[in-house]
């Protein structure tokens, strides 16, 4: 796909994979929306960097809530007409013993990691149906295709995304793309900044979008396997 003056909505851009994501798609001449739930002030940084390169869009989205959902891609289709990309990006980490996890812990990573994608994926797909071509890129993790101590519903809701992203491959029709992209420990806040850089993610996340990575048979794309 050309990026050029294309609209790509990007949940959880106010920092981290989002964030360089946005700043990279904006370098290709797309429309970046850059969504926020809690921390405006990284995501206006985030979004002025943007719009100096490219119009952008700064909304705030919290994708466990579905008016929430409906509101912002009602305002990037009233702003632009159209959404061609989206990035579910969102997602929360807790690396706990499950014995010590809290229920709001646990419901939090289900909730944004999982069904908070589920969601604004159903809810973005009326507008995709109408267009020529469009895609969705799904972050997943490593720890959705292995397993490790600690992080076990963390691993169970990336599992859930692949798994999500693969059957939805078989519901949609041609002109909806839809990939899982699996990195592996990357240096943001949620790794204490420990494993490759964000922006090596994000560069390869555009070239899937640009079509010059494709999916293997499961529609994954593992970035290890390009860095």
């Amino acid at each position: 796909m050309k990026l050029k003056d294309k609209v790509v909505l990007i949940t959880g851009s106010s920092q981290g994979i989002g964030e360089k994501t946005a700043l990279e798609f904006a370098k290709k001449g797309a429309n970046v929306v850059v969504t926020y739930n809690s921390n405006k002030e990284k995501a206006e940084k985030v979004f002025e960097e943007c719009n100096k390169l490219n119009e952008a869009f700064l909304i705030q989205l919290d994708v466990r809530n579905e008016n929430s959902i409906k509101e912002c891609i009602e305002k990037v289709i009233d702003k632009f007409g159209a959404i061609n990309i989206l990035v579910n990006n969102a997602g929360v980490f807790t690396n706990k013993n499950l014995m010590i996890q809290s229920s709001k812990e646990i419901d939090l990573q289900i909730d944004i990691n999982l069904k908070g994608l589920i969601k604004m994926t159903k809810a973005i797909l009326p507008f995709m149906k109408e267009q020529n071509e469009s895609m969705i890129i799904n972050i997943s993790s490593t720890a959705g295709k292995n397993t490790w101590e600690e992080i076990s519903v963390y691993c169970a809701t990336k599992f859930g995304v692949r798994g999500f992203t693969q059957a939805l491959a078989k519901e949609l029709p041609e002109n909806i793309k839809v990939y899982s992209i699996n990195p592996g420990l990357t240096a943001t806040a949620m790794t204490n900044f420990q494993g490759i850089s964000a922006k090596k993610v994000a560069k390869i996340i555009i070239k899937v979008a640009e079509g010059e990575i494709k999916p293997d048979s499961t529609k994954d794309i593992d970035i290890d396997k390009f860095v």
